[in-house]
């Protein structure tokens, strides 16, 4: 709890910053400690049984978030092989939930689930906190309307730095399955996943590889996307950017990929809006899989 004040204060102080990368050490890691948490803390992980959609079989996963409440998540393992297999994290965007990457919607989510599959890979995917099954912890009111119509941007941050504590925990249950090849961990996001990609990258050592698409930008947001490119560690990273997105500009999306330490990143931009169109799914798992 202490944790938590401290970074609300430092929130509160620093937002003003131009932008995220001035962030001095001592700031900054005050910023990055609100990602950090006692490993010993018990998962009490549980299956809450399984589920056919679309040809591919899910097991719902639920297991204790480390501040408070339980964390429901999905994993689907590959039909073919017999693993370990290695995993990729999925991480959606405001208002959406785990169920869309099992669905062809606004992100193609099931064309990326699917053919990691097919190419070997288990999935798993969580709602993000105030999201689907979550939704209970913001008192049901719609994480955009708390976005964009209420400006509560502190719990907008706290809701992050929330599910990023909660995708390292759900690392820690893959790490005690034997089915799961730990040592191959991937991560792709889209929106403010692609956002939560760069912060879970920075904090979790165990992830390899990233894929962040249409990474929107979050200006005097000290927990921006920008903030975190000083620890990805030459990690390969794929941007998957769109030409018309109403979320960030060309010229911001450059930016933020240029200020990325390293060699080991690509940039892709596809003419689209927000939306991307369904060919960035095949793009994306095959560069997992030439990478990860």
């Amino acid at each position: 709890m202490v944790l938590r004040v401290l970074f609300t204060l430092l929130l509160l102080t620093i937002t003003a910053q131009a932008t995220s990368q001035q962030l001095g050490d001592e700031a900054y890691g005050i910023l990055k400690s609100a990602l950090m948490y006692d490993a010993s803390y018990p998962l009490n992980a549980r299956s809450a049984g399984s589920f056919e959609e679309s040809g591919v079989t899910v097991e719902n996963i639920v297991f204790d978030s480390f501040h408070h409440g339980s964390v429901p998540g999905i994993l689907s393992l590959p039909t073919k092989g017999e693993g370990p297999f290695p995993v990729v994290m999925l991480m959606h965007g405001l208002t959406s939930e785990k169920s869309a990457w099992l669905e062809d919607g606004f992100n193609h989510g099931s064309l990326v689930l699917k053919g990691l599959n097919e190419k070997g890979y288990a999935v798993m995917a969580l709602d993000a906190q105030y999201h689907g099954d979550r939704a209970i912890y913001n008192d049901f009111i719609n994480p955009g309307e708390m976005v964009f119509k209420k400006n509560w941007f502190i719990r907008y941050s706290n809701m992050m730095t929330q599910t990023i504590v909660d995708y390292r925990r759900a690392i820690d249950y893959l790490a005690s399955r034997n089915d799961i090849d730990i040592n191959r961990v991937g991560i792709l996001g889209y929106s403010m996943g692609g956002h939560m990609t760069f912060l879970l990258a920075a904090s979790e050592p165990r992830v390899k590889t990233i894929v962040g698409c249409v990474v929107p930008e979050t200006p005097g947001l000290p927990i921006s996307a920008s903030a975190f490119i000083r620890d990805l560690n030459n990690k390969p990273l794929l941007m998957m950017m769109a030409t018309k997105d109403q979320y960030y500009s060309v010229d911001s999306a450059q930016n933020l990929f240029d200020s990325i330490p390293g060699d080991s990143k690509t940039l892709r931009f596809f003419e689209s809006g927000h939306s991307l169109p369904p060919e960035y799914a095949r793009e994306a798992t095959d560069w997992i899989a030439k990478h990860l």
